[in-house]
């Protein structure tokens, strides 16, 4: 290889973008450095379940070709990515980390997948998720669990976990991710990157198997949040195969980005949100509220009357629509689940039609809340998780993590969560930013000042 620099698997991609724009780096070579490293780390973190090289150095091999004849389709040409294992990928097995599709390869691919590779970008493989999306650790019983590569005695969150994971480690520069409850932000949270929750209708669900039909959101987990500006661009738009995909047109994500935050107003939940947090988890936004603060923006409480009903209502929403999936293979093979999906279905079979329908009336209220707390600040700002990444073992603590991040699936409201410190212990802390329907580029643009302007995306794990 002709690229010796050690720190190159931790470039974002918009550095690494310009080295390959400026042919200073290959993507041949860039494929190759990660291929390596997935041979010599993933074994220790159990990232991938399907690795896909052959295709990878094909894809590698044409970026370069278009490259040097000129054809540099944008920032995202020739740079390798990682697809969590619920995106539709023709012709490769998507497992959703499960017995009951261990061996399922679609005839056709998810439309962010699509996407994705017409921006450039290399598909290094499928990584893993927690089975069928459901929690937030990412502990498959069929495929063996995924770690955390700031400690491997940690889950790496989830469901979206293989993407966290992957990323942190710099085995790849972006990975895909789903998000019901928390499934994108939450492995953001654990492993220290940044993860963008959409609002809801902005990037296409079809080819991604679902948990929860109008829960469900496709984004991306990157090194930055430049980066999770220019890969969301990609991701977006209107599909004709999807019926909630919004028609708006898919706005420049990156074109508010600037180095201050002034002017900026920032909305402080006096409820819910900063109730049951580890002190570790509140010094640490407390840090970036105060950092904020002399960047220029003004913060003001505000009040969530409705954050009471939050949880009900998204349990009840979940329950009965992640049971219309799964009920027939409930049914006939239950022997196949892991034993806390099993669980958590079998406990979905109580809910009835008229909670489900005053569920769905309750979110109605519950997304008025938030849009009337909006009204006169720019974003909400809250913790990501309530606390860091549990041990592997500690289902309880688990079970907390999406406390803080189910809120704006409910209600769809785009949500980005962010690095803004580490624990005493060396793990990783996330702020999380809440924005208007389809304003990411806002949400984006605040994220991007304070990033900017700390050194927390610039850290990585000494793998």
């Amino acid at each position: 290889m002709k690229t010796k620099n050690p720190l190159l698997p931790f470039f974002t991609i918009s550095d690494l973008s310009e080295l390959i724009r400026n042919r200073a780096v290959s993507p041949v070579e860039v494929t190759e450095l990660m291929l390596e490293r997935i041979d010599r780390i993933n074994p220790s973190l159990n990232v991938f379940i399907t690795i896909t090289a052959d295709l990878a150095m094909k894809e590698a091999h044409q970026a370069e070709t278009d490259i040097m004849n000129g054809k540099y389709k944008g920032p995202l040409h020739g740079i390798p990515i990682a697809h969590k294992d619920l995106y539709y990928t023709k012709g490769i097995r998507t497992t959703c980390s499960s017995t009951i599709l261990k061996d399922f390869i679609p005839d056709y691919d998810a439309t962010a997948v699509v996407k994705l590779r017409e921006a450039g970008t290399i598909h290094l493989g499928k990584v893993q998720t927690h089975e069928f999306a459901s929690g937030a650790m990412t502990n498959s019983p069929h495929f063996g669990p995924c770690l955390n590569p700031w400690n491997t005695d940690k889950v790496p969150g989830g469901s979206s976990g293989g993407s966290g994971a992957g990323v942190a480690a710099g085995l790849f520069y972006m990975g895909t991710g789903s998000d019901t409850g928390g499934s994108i932000r939450i492995p953001a949270a654990c492993c220290g990157v940044v993860g963008m929750k959409p609002t809801y209708g902005r990037v296409s669900r079809y080819g991604i198997f679902p948990m929860a039909y109008s829960l469900d959101h496709g984004g991306p987990l990157t090194r930055s949040v430049r980066d999770a500006a220019l890969c969301l661009e990609a991701m977006a738009g209107f599909d004709a195969k999807d019926e909630s995909t919004s028609p708006l047109p898919v706005p420049v994500m990156t074109g508010g980005f600037t180095d201050s935050l002034k002017g900026v107003r920032i909305g402080l939940p006096t409820s819910y949100y900063f109730e049951n947090v580890d002190d570790e988890v509140m010094i640490a936004v407390q840090k970036a509220i105060q950092t904020m603060k002399e960047l220029g923006a003004e913060f003001v409480d505000v009040d969530l009357k409705m954050s009471d009903y939050v949880r009900p209502a998204s349990s009840a929403v979940l329950m009965g629509e992640i049971l219309s999936i799964h009920g027939p293979w409930l049914s006939s093979r239950p022997e196949d689940y892991g034993p806390d999906v099993l669980a958590m279905l079998k406990s979905g079979t109580d809910i009835t039609a008229a909670q489900y329908v005053d569920a769905q009336r309750a979110r109605h209220l519950i997304t008025q809340d938030y849009l009337n707390a909006l009204g006169g600040v720019d974003v909400l700002l809250t913790p990501a998780t309530p606390t860091s990444a549990p041990d592997i073992t500690d289902y309880r603590q688990g079970m907390r993590l999406a406390e803080l991040t189910m809120p704006t699936n409910l209600t769809g409201l785009p949500s980005l969560s962010m690095p803004c410190g580490f624990t005493p212990e060396g793990m990783p802390v996330n702020l999380q930013l809440i924005g208007r329907p389809f304003e990411e580029p806002r949400v984006l643009a605040i994220g991007h000042a304070y990033e900017i302007n700390t050194p927390w995306h610039t850290m990585h794990p000494e793998l």
